[in-house]
C-alpha cells in the first residue's frame, strides 16, 4: 500500500511541474524559489530485508534549476552523495535513489539552486532498523552426560532458552541419536522475543544430542545442539555349563552357574518353565561380584520342560538370560533305526541301526538277538519297515506278523521269535513334543493309542506309544518319539528303495 500511494505522488508531482511550462528563454526576475516535494514524511529503512525504498522526491522551479545537490546526514555528520547539474527539463527534476543504506544515516537532505540563485533546501527523516542478530539459543546445563558406572546416575531435565531481536516465527526440536533424528515437536510463535523449554527427555543408549532450530521473523535461521553422551558398560556375562540337566524330583538339582559382570552381580533368579509359564524357584541377592561361579540347587517338578536363568547388574534392562533344557523323571535318547533289509546287518553309514528298537534299552537290536531267546525277544518293542519302490516308511508292532517273511536273519526268520510284545502306536497332530514333560505325556490317553501298524508316517511326526505287557520295559508305558529324519529310497542300497534309515528322537517317563 505504501509503495503504491509512493508511485501515485510521484507521478501527480511530475504532471504538475510538467505542466509549468519548459521557457528557458526568458527568467522572470519574479520568479519563486524553487520548490522539493518529498512523497512521504519519513523513510523507514531497515537493513535486515533487501528491498528498502528508494530515496524519491521531485524539484521544480519557475526559473529553472541551476543545480541540485543531495546529502546525507549521519550522525557523524552530513556527507555529499551526488549533485546533478544537467537538466532535461530545468523546471522540473524527479529523483530516485537507490542509496545503500547504513545504521547511522538520519536523513536524506537535498538543496536546489536556480538560476536566479534561489537556494531552498529540504530534509527526509531516515529511520534505520539496523542489522539484528541471529536468535540465540542457550542450553542449561550445556552438556548431559549419563554415567553408568555412577551408583544412582540420572538425566537431568532438558532445559533451553531461545532470544531473538526480531522476533521469533517458530522453533523446532529434534533427537538425535546413532540412527538418525526425530522430531520432538515445533513452537509456532508470534513475534515473541523469548521461548523456553523445560521437559524430562530420557535419554537413552545411542543418543547422541537434543538439537533446536530457531527461525526468527526476517528468516534468520540458528541452529545449536546440546550434546548428549550416554556412557554405557556392557552388561552381565552368563555362560550355564550344563545345556540338559536331566533330574528327578526326589533329590534338589545344582544349576551350575558362571557370571561376569563389569558393575558386579547383584541378582541370580531361576526360573523353572512349566507348561509355558514361569514359576519362580531360586532369588538370591549378591554382593556386587565381579565374577560369579556356584551352583545353587533347586526343586524341580514333572512339569518342568527347561530352566531360565537371570543374572542382573540392579540396573533396569541390564541383565543376562540363560536356558537350560530340562529333562524330570524322564529316560531321553536319539536312536538310528533300520528297515528290514538292514535290520540284521547295519549299513556302514549307520552301524549301530538295525532293525528291532528297544524301549527298554533305548537302542536297536539285530533279527539275530530277537530270535535268539525269549528274553531277547521280550526286549524289542517294534520293527521299522518300507514298502515298495518308494520306500513307504511303517512302524510295526512285535505282535503284527504281516511283514515278518521279509525280516531275515542269519539264523532264521523273524517269525520264529519267542515272544511278541504288543507295541502300540497313535499319531499326535496336537502335541509339544520339545517341551514334552512327564506331566504333559501322562494327559495322552492310553486308549487312543491303538494302532499295531503305522502307515504311513513321515519326518517331523510325533508318534505316541504304549509298550504291551510283556515288554522288558514295563507293561502300558506310555512315551513320544518324533521322527527327525530319514535316509532317502535307494540312498543307502541303490538297488532296493526300502533300505532306509529312519532317526528317532524318543522321550519316556521313567518308571514309577
Amino acid at each position: 500500500m505504501i509503495r503504491k500511494l509512493y508511485t501515485i505522488l510521484l507521478i501527480g508531482l511530475c504532471l504538475n511541474l510538467v505542466a509549468c511550462g519548459d521557457d528557458h528563454e526568458n527568467v522572470d526576475p519574479n520568479a519563486a524559489a524553487p520548490v522539493i516535494k518529498f512523497p512521504m514524511e519519513q523513510l523507514d529503512v531497515d537493513l535486515n530485508k533487501v528491498d528498502n525504498l528508494p530515496v524519491v522526491a521531485v524539484v521544480k522551479s519557475q526559473a529553472g534549476l541551476r543545480s541540485v545537490t543531495m546529502k546525507i546526514q549521519t550522525t557523524e555528520g552530513t556527507v555529499d552523495y551526488k549533485t546533478v547539474t544537467d537538466f532535461f527539463n530545468p523546471n522540473s527534476y524527479s529523483l530516485s535513489e537507490r542509496v545503500e543504506y547504513e545504521a547511522n544515516f538520519q536523513a536524506f537532505v537535498i538543496e536546489a539552486t536556480d538560476k536566479l540563485n534561489h537556494v531552498v533546501t529540504e530534509t527526509l527523516p531516515i529511520v534505520v532498523t539496523d542489522v539484528v542478530e541471529r536468535p540465540a539459543i542457550t542450553f542449561d546445563p550445556a552438556e548431559i552426560v549419563y554415567d553408568e558406572m555412577e551408583e544412582n546416575p540420572t538425566i537431568p531435565r532438558t532445559t533451553f532458552k531461545v532470544t531473538s531481536e526480531a522476533g521469533l516465527k517458530k522453533v523446532e526440536m529434534y533427537l538425535v541419536s546413532v540412527s538418525g533424528q526425530v522430531s520432538k515437536g515445533t513452537a509456532e510463535l508470534n513475534n515473541e522475543a523469548e521461548y523456553n523449554f523445560d521437559e524430562m527427555i530420557d535419554y537413552k543408549e545411542g543418543d547422541k544430542g537434543f538439537k533446536v532450530k530457531a527461525e526468527d521473523t526476517y528468516g534468520y535461521i540458528t541452529i545449536a545442539t546440546l550434546p548428549v553422551t550416554y556412557k554405557t558398560i556392557p552388561g552381565p556375562e552368563l555362560t550355564l555349563a550344563d545345556q540338559v540337566i536331566f533330574a528327578d524330583t526326589d533329590v534338589k538339582t545344582g544349576v551350575n552357574i558362571q557370571a561376569e559382570s563389569v558393575r558386579g552381580v547383584h541378582e541370580v533368579v531361576i526360573y523353572r518353565i512349566e507348561n509355558g509359564q514361569e514359576v519362580e524357584a531360586y532369588r538370591e541377592q549378591k554382593n556386587g561380584e565381579h565374577a560369579l561361579n556356584y551352583t545353587p540347587k533347586i526343586d524341580l517338578t514333572e512339569s518342568t520342560s527347561q530352566l531360565k536363568v537371570v543374572v542382573s547388574d540392579g540396573r533396569a534392562g541390564k541383565e543376562a538370560i540363560g536356558y537350560v533344557k530340562t529333562y524330570v523323571n524322564m529316560d531321553v535318547a536319539t536312536v538310528h533305526v533300520g528297515s528290514q533289509p538292514l535290520a540284521n546287518n547295519a549299513h556302514d553309514k549307520f552301524p549301530d541301526a538295525f532293525g528291532m528298537l528297544s524301549f527298554n534299552d533305548m537302542k536297536t537290536y539285530s533279527i539275530d538277538y530277537a530270535i535268539s531267546s525269549e528274553a531277547n525277544a521280550k526286549n524289542v518293542d517294534l520293527k521299522f519297515y518300507c514298502f515298495g519302490g518308494a520306500g513307504v516308511p511303517r512302524l510295526y508292532s512285535m505282535d503284527n506278523t504281516e511283514k515278518d517273511s521279509e525280516f531275515n536273519g542269519s539264523t532264521g526268520k523273524l517269525s520264529t521269535i519267542k515272544a511278541k510284545n504288543m507295541t502300540r502306536f497313535a499319531t499326535l497332530t496336537d502335541f509339544d513334543f520339545d517341551n514334552a514333560t512327564v506331566t504333559s505325556i501322562s494327559e495322552i490317553l492310553s486308549s487312543s493309542i491303538s494302532i499295531s501298524k503305522l502307515t504311513p508316517f513321515a519326518v517331523g511326526d510325533v508318534i505316541a506309544f504304549r509298550t504291551g505287557s510283556s515288554s522288558t520295559a514295563g507293561g502300558a508305558r506310555i512315551g513320544v518319539m518324533k521322527v527327525v529324519s530319514m535316509t532317502e529310497p535307494k540312498e543307502l542300497l541303490p538297488s532296493n528303495a526300502t533300505a532306509r534309515v529312519m532317526t528317532l528322537e524318543i522321550k519316556f517317563p521313567k518308571k514309577k
